[in-house]
Parts: C-alpha cells; structure tokens; sequence
C-alpha cells in the first residue's frame, strides 16, 4: 500500500510531496513525489502520538478496561500507557496481572504508591508508602510494567530505582519533595524524567535544590508536561521548552472521564467535580488529571506556544518514545510503524492511521 501527502513532518525536517510504502503495518520506503495510485492523505501528516501517562477516557478506567485505549486511539494516541493511580499494592498487582494489552496499548505506568506525603495530590495519603522489593520484582516479572513514577527520598526508593532501570523499567521522578542531593542519587541510579513537571512538587522554577529548579537544568532528564493551560499557563509552557528544549514530552494524564462533559465523578476512591472542563477533588480543590486528549493537547499547543510543527513532532512523539526505548514508533522513517495522523490547517486531528490503517 502506497500513502502520498502533500505537506508531511518528522522529528528532523518537513516535507512537500512525498510518498510512503506501507507492508505489515511497517514503513518500507519513504520517496519523494507523489506517486500515481498512492492513496492521498489530506492537509498535514505527522506521526501518530506517544502518551506516556495516562489513566483513561470516555468513561473508562485505563487499569481495568482498555476500551480507554481505543477511545484514545481514536483521538491520535497510537502508542499508550495505561497509568494507574496510587491504590493498596494487592489491589494493584491484581490489576496488572488482569489487564490485557494490545493493539495501541503496549504497557503500564504505575504513578504510585511510591510518592511523597507532601505532594500527594489526587492520590490517598494512606495508600502512600516505601517500595518493597517482592513488589518491585514482581512489577518486573510481570513483563507489562513499563514505568513507575517514584519519590526518591522515601525509604527504599534508590534501591527500587537501580533495581527497576536494570531490568529496563523506565522511572520518573514525581509527587516528590526531592532536594539537589536526592535527585542526583536518582539519576546516578537510573532515572530519566520528571512526572507532569511542576505539578506535585514545590513550583520553584529558579530554585536549584528542589525538584523543578533542579530538573530543569538536568540534561538527562526528559520533562512531561500536561498541556492544558491549567496544569501549567501556556506561558510557563514556554518559558520551561526555552530552557529545555529538547526533553519536553506532551502528555494527557487524561482521567477516565476525559471526553465525557461537565459533572460529578470519581478517580479511584476520591469524588471528583469536573466545572469548565477542568477536573478538581471535590475535598480540596486540587487538580485531579486532566480532561485532554492527545489531538486537543497538540492543538493548544500549535495555537499558544508558537512550536514549529518539528518540534511539536518531537514533542508529541519521539521524545516519549525514546524516554521508553520504543524503536519502532514516535516518528515516520522507514522500519518504524505506519502509525500517522492528518490534520487540517488550523490543526484538528482528520484522520488516524495504525499500522496502515484507516482507524474508523
């Protein structure tokens, strides 16, 4: 199968009339022109979108119903992770050995328990606690955990750390009230990113022993953030991609009621009001996940940040597949999967292609 389109981005240049060859589902040849019989595929074609985080959409739990995969597939998300909250451990790896992967959804990020107290947000305080490491292991042997997100300065966590990045589990630091000192023993034992950066920690941009000041000048560190102008202002966007421009990964952390409209819910245990698109405890006010997903995150960012469309490509899709090692998605090149969205001129998502197909 042939795809020819007029205007197409990768993670290192743009292109004006170019055709891809397409079998198995794997991009064989990249030419350029448009060859007669191509099919055409209309307005912009970037690469489909990698989401790191992300516990679920159009009413569906992510750690127990990938029908929330699909949802987002639908929305661009052609690589995903099923993040789960912080919940009791039992409870936790009876999920992971219950839900099934595939398709679009290739792995899970546990975002918790392993957080501070200090910075717990939306997660129960009394599900917080030290990483044991008959746990630890068995999130390995799973062979389904991709990521964890942890605190380093809790009991355990560096030794969890090491553990987990030798058995090549990615982990991000988040929910922490890591200082300078933490972070580099963190680093020093496997981690590579930041959690939805500035969010569940001291918001201190300027200040080189906390976990925002300290990351920001970290260059092994990739940096997600939640683009929708609430999370971080758009403002704060920019400022954070001008000092890091070449870590920043886009991600929903979408919570199982993305899509669905203004209303009362729950995330876990905990209610949940959702006023003018925006998700906040009904406790305390505090921000609960986010309502995105992936294509309204790109377009807020290709309205309000001023991206030039390759770097938005790196954004949205390569830097997040790097940060998991994913060989075959996160760009348009030959090897890699047909995974490719098309967007109109003032950037709405048109059409979804997995593996070379149309997704209805």
């Amino acid at each position: 199968m042939k795809f020819s389109a007029s205007h197409l981005a990768t993670s290192t240049r743009t292109y004006d009339g170019i055709t891809l060859s397409v079998e198995n589902g794997v991009i064989t040849q990249i030419e350029s022109g448009q060859a007669a019989g191509a099919k055409q595929l209309s307005g912009v074609v970037i690469p489909g979108f990698v989401d790191i985080h992300c516990h679920g959409g159009g009413g569906y739990d992510l750690s127990v119903d990938p029908r929330g995969a699909e949802f987002h597939l639908k929305h661009g998300s052609t690589t995903l992770l099923a993040s789960f909250i912080s919940e009791p451990v039992t409870l936790i790896r009876e999920k992971i050995s219950r839900l099934k992967l595939g398709r679009n959804l290739i792995g899970i990020h546990l975002e918790g328990p392993y957080l501070s107290h200090n910075h717990c947000g939306a997660h129960k305080k009394e599900y917080l606690l030290s990483p044991e490491m008959d746990d630890i292991k068995e999130y390995v042997s799973s062979g389904k955990v991709s990521y964890i997100t942890i605190a380093p300065e809790i009991d355990g966590a560096l030794e969890a750390i090491s553990y987990l990045a030798s058995n090549n589990i990615k982990v991000a630091i988040g929910h922490s009230a890591a200082t300078s000192v933490d972070i580099e023993q963190a680093i020093a034992n496997g981690v590579i990113g930041v959690t939805h950066f500035y969010n569940g920690m001291k918001k201190e941009l300027d200040n080189q022993d906390c976990l925002a000041g300290y990351s920001l000048n970290q260059s092994s560190l990739f940096l997600e953030l939640i683009m929708d102008g609430v999370h971080l202002s758009f403002d704060l966007i920019k400022e954070v991609i001008k000092r890091a421009p070449d870590r920043i990964i886009a991600i929903t952390d979408a919570a199982p009621f993305a899509g669905n409209p203004d209303g009362e819910y729950r995330l876990g245990e905990l209610p949940v009001k959702v006023s003018d698109g925006v998700a906040r405890l009904s406790s305390n006010g505090a921000l609960a996940g986010s309502m995105l997903t992936m294509d309204k995150a790109f377009k807020n960012a290709m309205d309000n940040l001023g991206l030039d469309l390759v770097n938005a490509v790196n954004i949205f899709s390569t830097n997040p597949a790097k940060l998991l090692g994913e060989d075959l998605v996160g760009d348009i090149a030959v090897g890699k999967k047909a995974n490719f969205l098309t967007f109109d001129e003032k950037w709405n998502l048109n059409e979804v292609y997995f593996e070379g197909e149309l997704v209805s």
